[in-house]
């Protein structure tokens, strides 16, 4: 199953997004999920495709022949639309030990990766933002090294500015809000809270390292100048959740569908 969940934004330009997060490309992944990805990117009108993060599970996939099957994939992908990639904790996440494994640096050129670097492109600008994985281990009292980091970076005011950064749940906090001026930032990691789509609101019932009903899990919310849209992940319950990934077949892969339209003031 894949849902397509529809945005209309108002802004300085007029573009077309679609975003999703959280593939954990993994050893046996279920290869129908990227299909079904392809099928429906084509039948979309898209300017820019946005990945933001944990496209893989853990580094030991990125060994295995059936890397070439995912690398193809994102090679697809290039072929729709510029594709513009951020990276999550298990891009990084180092389960065998292996050491300066920077599988993402092979990458085909005309997929953009931003790893603390930034796209720009006629009126818009991409941000990405990676922070090291001992962030996310201990998230909830790091919202210091995010709200510096996020400080260094310096915005073109006449753009419109998008941050991809794997985790929005910081982005919640008072003084994140203060300094977010971002117009719209992308973000993936809660993978839904585990919850299904027929639940309003945007709370999640679980998210791992952060308990039982969290509160701006999935969908979208306000964050100072920005609206944070989290996308709920193609993958739920990956392997690395060991005997619980069987129930992953019981949810759908998210799909964000964003259109942003030139306001009448710009």
């Amino acid at each position: 199953m894949l849902k397509i969940i529809n945005y209309e934004l108002e802004g300085n330009c007029n573009l077309r997004i679609a975003h999703f997060s959280d593939i954990h490309y993994a050893k046996d992944f279920n290869d129908k999920k990227l299909e079904k990805i392809i099928l429906a990117l084509k039948k979309m009108k898209i300017d820019y495709i946005c990945i933001t993060g944990d496209l893989v599970d853990n580094l030991g996939v990125t060994n295995l022949k059936c890397m070439e099957k995912f690398l193809d994939f994102l090679d697809e992908l290039s072929k729709l639309s510029k594709v513009i990639i951020g990276l999550g904790n298990h891009d990084n996440r180092d389960y065998k030990k292996m050491k300066d494994n920077k599988w993402y640096e092979k990458l085909n050129k005309n997929l953009i990766l931003l790893n603390n670097t930034y796209y720009d492109d006629d009126n818009i600008c991409f941000y990405g933002l990676t922070i090291n994985k001992d962030y996310y281990c201990h998230e909830a009292s790091n919202v210091l090294n995010l709200y510096q980091r996020l400080s260094e970076i310096k915005l073109n005011s006449s753009k419109y500015n998008i941050l991809l950064f794997h985790s929005p749940l910081n982005f919640t906090k008072e003084e994140i809000a203060g300094i977010n001026n971002f117009d719209l930032v992308l973000a993936g990691h809660t993978h839904n809270g585990l919850t299904p789509h027929i639940f309003p609101g945007n709370f999640g019932f679980i998210e791992p390292h952060h308990g039982l009903y969290i509160k701006n899990a999935r969908n979208s919310f306000k964050s100072g100048k920005s609206l944070v849209i989290i996308s709920g992940g193609i993958t739920k319950l990956p392997k690395g959740t060991g005997i619980f990934h069987i129930f992953d077949g019981l949810y759908a892969s998210d799909l964000n569908y964003i259109s942003i339209k030139k306001d009448k003031k710009n």
